[in-house]
């Protein structure tokens, strides 16, 4: 076992490091409950338990944001870098959105969750055959009445479309695409 951590920690992998430290833990606490509560030892509960913590762990600390996907003028391969999610003030929620594009087709969602991170609301929709730049206002706007409809008045939104965010706050003029996207979310 310890030559198979050696092994992940020379590759320099911190993702398979990562996981492999909450398979440790999840064997760990499985055994715990077999011993002190004389509980049945599952290796697939095991498993899937220390999947989803790595994945929460990742979820909660850092984002990969790769700037290729972004749009950015860097090439393909180019190192990613790390964004951290940070909570809105006690007493309001922040609402995440984004969209993608692949060939024609976009997509987009949002996340909304809380001051402690706990997950209020999530959505994806696919839009058909439209622009990235609409993908992302329809994906704000749907965020925002979900928000408001769950009753939600003190809400922080945080996105990666300048033009969206900037046209939302009136600082651009609002391309025609998003015009009406846009109209809907000040009425």
């Amino acid at each position: 076992m310890f030559h198979c951590l050696n092994k992940i920690k020379s590759s320099h992998d911190s993702k398979a490091l990562q996981k492999f430290s909450f398979l440790l833990w999840s064997i760990w606490r499985s055994r715990n409950a077999a011993v002190f509560n004389n509980e049945i030892f599952n290796p697939v509960a095991c498993l899937i338990r220390a999947k989803k913590a790595s994945v929460k762990w990742r979820i909660r600390t850092c984002i990969l944001v790769d700037h290729y996907s972004r749009g950015s003028s860097s090439s393909p391969g180019t190192p990613t870098h790390l964004m951290r999610w940070y909570p809105p003030l006690p007493g309001f929620v922040k609402l995440n959105f984004d969209g993608s594009l692949i060939n024609s087709s976009a997509a987009g969602g949002f996340i909304i969750r809380d001051w402690t991170g706990k997950l209020v609301k999530a959505c994806a929709t696919y839009y058909g055959n439209t622009s990235i730049l609409v993908a992302e206002a329809r994906a704000l706007r749907d965020g925002l009445r979900l928000a408001i409809q769950a009753g939600f008045n003190n809400i922080v939104i945080e996105g990666d479309n300048k033009i969206v965010i900037h046209a939302l706050k009136g600082k651009i003029h609002i391309p025609w695409q998003i015009s009406n996207i846009i109209e809907d979310i000040h009425t």
